[in-house]
């Protein structure tokens, strides 16, 4: 083996996981495993399960397990690619040459973006060219301290300032280049500065190493933002920068955030910077209108419970939707955050009163509630039609909850506002959760029956997600089916996919053997007349082309790897409730037989 892959099975093997993890958690000897308590959630009595033999943990209580890469993770809150150096190092494994070489221009490249950052900073500081900047840094209150904790800088009106810097430091046009800093010429020919005449604001990743930059239009003398230029432009993605990756503020905020348990999300770079120095750093911010799926892994780390703060206006309610529809599904309790009215954003807020913000904070609401609340505002209760939308939108996002308990206190909530019993509500809930449109119901006092509604598509469970990158992967590159044919049996999979997983093991192995030229799977099921078949293989490979297409190959793989893991656990966790089912219905029943059979097959799955 070679690469990332195999230097990860090197480390794995090198490593003894109840040494390691033994300077964390105190663990004991259970049998053939050992228990420890679970560092990630409170409890009193031993519920993770660590397996020296298969180099895994688990917890029973919280449900969080994986390997040493997933354990170092979660406890030093490093990503894959930190956590597989800290392990390199402490099992003496030497990183490959393609690792070392990139590793090394990561550096390089981080060292390229420190520099200018203090470059920009000195300018903003000292230089006659940046009085304008220091004079807008004075309005918004920012006291010295916090530009120097920020390293908030100024880039001078120049196309070259940076550049002649960079080359006094020995660093080469590529390299700067390379690092976001320069643009190329329309020609072809020669480089210039990407940044000129902004504030500029360093963005770093959650270990502090400057990454990239934010830069700001200085606003003109009438105080207004010129209109023909951008108001804000960013690094462009590099090997060390990737704005979905990525928070800002979040390296000063993160111990914040683990000690609160809390996360407080807003849209701009100002507004987590005049948080900060008001004392409020369990703030940060997305790079974009909203969140994704690595910054909501990334959060993860520190914490599961999230405030968020956006404008209110259409762009900043649809950010929004779409934040609390990734962060609900990735498993954190999200709240809204409603500013006191006249005040536009947080900064503003800040700015008046930080007693506000802390209070805004304190009073976030539950994102149901803040649906709830649009819908009474703007749905004329005296039309039936408009009651009839209003309920419907606000069931669909019932039926999104993945807790009975919470769809049904909600459900009681909706059914004092449209005035329609609870019974008619959870029969419709239950619908769009199975996917089946709901029949005409009465709804609102008027008892004027609903025309039914289409739901929307079911939401995937995690199963089924993971499912779907696993059975992508293989589908989308070749050299990858092997492996997870190997490791996947078709009962791991989910149901939506099991069918076609079957067919496509089978249709491998056929192919494997009658030693011809393997044609796609797809086109396979094309050329047998299963267009609906074949269009559903498409897709997946659609999906994961967009989720896996920029990664190195080796990066792939340890993506699959990562993937399978994680499906065998929820595999197990799945099976786990099947028997403990089938336990609980033996006991009552005082059918011994069946209670040590299930309890062997218990032992079978947590050793």
């Amino acid at each position: 083996m070679s690469g990332t892959y195999g230097a990860k099975e090197e480390i794995k093997m090198k490593t003894d996981i109840v040494a390691l993890m033994s300077e964390y958690v105190r663990i004991k000897k259970a049998g053939a495993s050992f228990m420890a308590i679970c560092p990630f959630h409170q409890e009193k009595t031993p519920s993770m399960h660590v397996s020296p033999d298969k180099q895994m943990w688990y917890c029973h209580g919280c449900g969080e397990g994986g390997d040493v890469f997933g354990f170092i993770m979660r406890m030093e809150g490093l990503d894959f690619m930190d956590s597989m150096r800290f392990l390199a190092k402490k099992a003496g494994v030497v990183l490959s040459e393609q690792e070392t070489k990139e590793q090394t221009e990561r550096q390089m490249l981080m060292k390229i973006n420190a520099a200018a950052a203090k470059y920009y900073h000195e300018v903003l500081r000292k230089s006659p060219q940046a009085e304008p900047a220091r004079a807008y840094v004075k309005r918004r209150l920012l006291s010295d301290q916090t530009a120097e904790e920020f390293t908030l800088g100024f880039s001078p009106d120049s196309w070259d300032a940076v550049l002649n810097f960079l080359r006094q430091k020995g660093v080469t046009e590529d390299h700067a280049y390379r690092a976001g800093l320069l643009s190329k010429s329309e020609r072809g020919r020669g480089y210039f500065d990407r940044f000129r005449g902004r504030l500029m604001f360093p963005i770093t990743d959650h270990n502090g190493n400057v990454v990239g930059f934010t830069a700001r239009i200085m606003p003109g003398p009438d105080g207004k933002d010129p209109k023909d230029e951008a108001k804000y432009i960013n690094t462009s993605q590099t090997l060390i920068y990737n704005k979905s990756y990525v928070l800002y503020g979040l390296h000063g905020a993160k111990q914040e955030i683990k000690k609160k348990n809390l996360a407080v999300v807003v849209e701009g770079n100002m507004d987590v910077i005049a948080s900060h120095q008001a004392g409020v750093r369990n703030v940060v911010a997305s790079s974009g209108t909203s969140f994704t799926g690595e910054q909501l892994q990334l959060l993860k780390r520190f914490t599961d419970r999230l405030v968020l703060s956006f404008d209110n206006d259409p762009a900043g309610e649809n950010a929004a939707r779409r934040s609390i529809d990734a962060a609900a599904a990735a498993g954190f309790s999200v709240r809204i955050l409603r500013l006191p009215d006249g005040i536009k954003d947080p900064d503003d807020c800040i700015r008046k009163d930080v007693a506000l913000w802390t209070k805004a904070i304190a009073d976030a609401i539950p994102y149901m509630e803040w649906y709830m609340s649009l819908a009474q505002v703007r749905t004329d209760f005296r039309y039936p039609d408009a009651v009839r939308a209003a309920s419907d939108t606000l069931l669909k996002e019932v039926a999104k909850l993945q807790s009975a308990v919470e769809r049904s206190y909600w459900i009681r909530q909706l059914s004092q506002m449209f005035e329609t019993p609870e019974s008619v509500l959870f029969e419709a809930v239950q619908r769009y959760v199975k996917g089946v449109p709901a029949p005409a119901a009465p709804v609102g006092p008027t008892g004027i029956a609903k025309r039914p509604a289409m739901p929307p598509k079911p939401r995937l469970s995690r199963q089924g997600i993971v499912s779907q990158h696993i059975f992508g992967l293989a589908l989308g590159w070749a050299d990858l089916a092997e492996a997870t044919i190997s490791a996947v049996p078709p009962d791991h999979m989910d149901e939506e996919y099991r069918p076609l997983y079957t067919d496509f093991i089978l249709h491998y192995n056929a192919q494997r053997s009658g030693g011809a030229p393997a044609s796609t799977f797809r086109l396979s099921l094309e050329e047998q007349g299963s267009r609906d078949l074949a269009d559903r293989a498409a897709v997946l490979e659609l999906l994961v082309e967009r989720e896996f297409g920029e990664l190195a190959h080796d990066q792939r793989r340890d993506e699959l790897v990562r993937l399978i893991g994680e499906l065998k656990q929820l595999h197990k966790s799945r099976r786990q409730r099947e028997l403990m089912h089938a336990m609980a219905q033996a006991e009552r029943s005082g059918d011994m037989a069946t209670i040590q059979e299930v309890q062997r097959q218990l032992n079978e799955l947590i050793v």
